[in-house]
């Protein structure tokens, strides 16, 4: 892999302190384009019965090589060259913190095969929004033969005719909202949050023993605590993670029978932590989460992006869909030139759904984000990748505000992944055993073309709608 030149560039050697993940050598998935020979030998068998097997085997080969490091690894902490260990089986590999000596020293252990600089937590402080964790989660409202009205864009997506002509609502999946600024109590989110049955609330104490405190709705990875009402992330009245999750699983708008969810049957876990997205998807794994939403986009990785593609090309062997909006980058101040307006994650082959969106008028916004993109790092060789992968809605969708009202009216690419990842969650609920790859088939057989013929840069392989999607899933 020509590690020694990586490491050259992704650790400034004359940086000093810093975080890093190291990888060792024996990975899983082996090469760059060894994901799709791998998702070639599993078709045809059970999601669950996959993702058993491809996390222990991930388990295992982490134990082995972290188990021949490890009493080195403590001789660097007494030494304070290395600090803050984590061991990581979503890649075989580790994070830590290290002083100058401690690169050195870890770059020259055995079996380590690249070592990636890691970006420092994005945190801002604030004043809680609402509770940490709700006492009992209030029962839903949500029933289909009560609703008096849903918003055009829970319309345009054809949601409602899935409840009503299908009896599907998202019951039995999982979502994982990877965002920040939630605000747990709102009535449309409270009544369809997770709770971790492992873990008792409030007690100070890791009940379950998966090395997180209270993580009875999700976690803060990135402060190490389950807190997810700190940092305050807002945007004029908007709370981004609120207003996606609401898209995906909000029942009824407070005080109303409107509704404004594309799978209120479902549950969704929120989590904050790009900085330590290996923690972050290994507890959604473990938690039995379907989808995997992520609102964000990191521009500049460089080599460090082949780190998130390989976790995230585990994850999905492991039974995730990734989903990502395109980002809104084609316009405005922020605007960038192509290849390089679609960033990480939703820039990710294969294994994210980079998703583009539409307004009410079918036509798309100038801000959204096109495509293609370029792989060209060390590990990764694919040259131009079609993106992005389909579209959704984007542009002035009523969103909730802090108190549950759809009051908010909010456009962007944030909005088009939470829209994809509600009928990835229908479609998960029609058929819980669906390879990821088969859930990304059915969306390219289902998908209507908006944009020029065939696939484009702009909307991929074209608009989704709940209904052609889980009615394709229901046919198999």
């Amino acid at each position: 892999m020509g590690n020694k030149a990586v490491q050259a560039e992704v650790v400034d050697q004359q940086v000093g302190s810093q975080t890093i993940v190291v990888w060792f050598e024996d990975q899983y998935l082996e090469s760059g384009d060894s994901f799709l020979k791998k998702t070639s030998e599993f078709n045809g068998r059970k999601r669950s019965e996959v993702s058993t097997e491809v996390m222990a085997s991930l388990k295992t080969l982490s134990n082995r090589s972290f188990n021949r490091v490890k009493n080195k690894l403590d001789e660097l902490e007494d030494a304070g060259q290395i600090s803050d260990v984590k061991q990581h089986w979503i890649i075989n590999g580790f994070s830590c913190y290290v002083t100058q000596a401690g690169y050195e020293a870890i770059e020259a252990l055995d079996g380590v095969a690249q070592v990636f600089k890691k970006r420092n937590p994005s945190t801002t402080s604030g004043t809680n929004m609402g509770p940490e964790f709700l006492k009992s989660v209030p029962p839903s409202r949500f029933d289909v033969n009560s609703i008096e009205s849903y918003p055009w864009n829970i319309d345009k997506i054809r949601a409602p005719e899935v409840w009503s002509e299908f009896g599907i609502t998202g019951e039995g999946s999982l979502n994982v909202i990877h965002d920040g600024g939630f605000k747990l109590d709102i009535p449309p989110l409270a009544e369809t949050i997770y709770t971790n049955q492992g873990e008792t609330p409030g007690n100070g104490l890791d009940d379950d023993g998966n090395g997180y405190v209270d993580d009875y709705h999700g976690y803060h990875f990135d402060v190490g605590k389950a807190n997810l009402n700190e940092p305050a992330i807002r945007r004029g009245t908007n709370i981004h993670g609120n207003l996606c999750a609401a898209i995906i699983v909000g029942t009824f708008e407070a005080g109303s029978k409107q509704a404004i969810g594309i799978a209120p049957g479902a549950k969704w876990a929120p989590v904050i932590g790009a900085s330590n997205i290996e923690q972050a998807v290994e507890w959604a794994i473990e938690q039995g989460a379907d989808t995997y939403s992520m609102s964000f986009s990191q521009p500049n990785l460089g080599e460090y992006r082949s780190h998130w593609r390989k976790v995230l090309e585990h994850g999905t062997l492991c039974g995730l869909v990734f989903i990502s909006g395109a980002g809104n980058f084609a316009g405005g101040p922020n605007a960038a030139p192509i290849p390089v307006q679609m960033r990480n994650p939703e820039d990710i082959p294969n294994v994210v759904l980079g998703v583009a969106g539409v307004g009410e008028d079918g036509q798309r916004p100038f801000f959204s984000s096109q495509g293609p993109v370029q792989w060209d790092t060390d590990h990764y060789k694919d040259g131009k990748v079609n993106k992005p992968d389909f579209a959704t809605i984007n542009f002035q969708v009523p969103c909730v505000d802090p108190e549950g009202k759809l009051t908010n009216m909010a456009s962007g690419n944030s909005l088009a992944g939470p829209h994809m990842a509600g009928i990835v969650s229908l479609m998960f609920s029609a058929n819980p055993d669906l390879l990821p790859w088969e859930i990304k088939e059915i969306l390219i057989g289902t998908a209507q073309d908006i944009g020029d013929p065939g696939f484009d840069y702009q909307s991929g392989h074209g608009f989704v709608n709940a209904y052609d999607a889980v009615k394709a899933v229901l046919d198999r």
